[in-house]
């Protein structure tokens, strides 16, 4: 693949609320593999308004001035960066979904903090 080749690729988005905080979003190649990113969904709501993110996520919206309905995100990885573009209106649609299943300032409601506290400890044992 050249620096500046565009191609199409599938994403799937997807939110657990016993994970408030993140969003995993699992991208596919036309063979088959698939590489799984997991976000902060602080930063893909904020990235739908303004530009959002720092380092190798990167999330902005369409240009006010240049209209358009798609979004931006940029991913770089150890080796290797990726520019994507996708359209705003559906991701907007799912974030109003993971909003309505876990609202903001809720997130420390819906987590086991015995549990979490639990898994911290176990691993300090090792």
């Amino acid at each position: 693949m050249s620096l500046y080749e565009t191609l199409p690729i599938q994403a799937r988005f997807s939110y657990d609320h016993t994970q408030p905080l993140e969003v995993r979003v699992e991208f596919f190649n036309d063979v088959g593999g698939a590489v799984t990113w997991v976000l902060s969904r602080d930063l893909l709501v904020t990235g739908l308004h303004r530009p959002s993110g720092d380092g190798d996520v990167r999330i902005w919206p369409p240009c006010q001035h240049h209209g358009g309905d798609g979004f931006w995100m940029f991913l770089q990885g150890r080796t290797d960066v990726a520019l994507l573009e996708g359209r705003i209106a559906p991701l907007r649609a799912w974030i109003d979904e993971t909003l309505r299943s876990v609202p903001f300032g809720t997130e420390g409601l819906s987590t086991d903090w015995d549990e979490a506290f639990a898994h911290v400890l176990a691993q300090g044992d090792r």
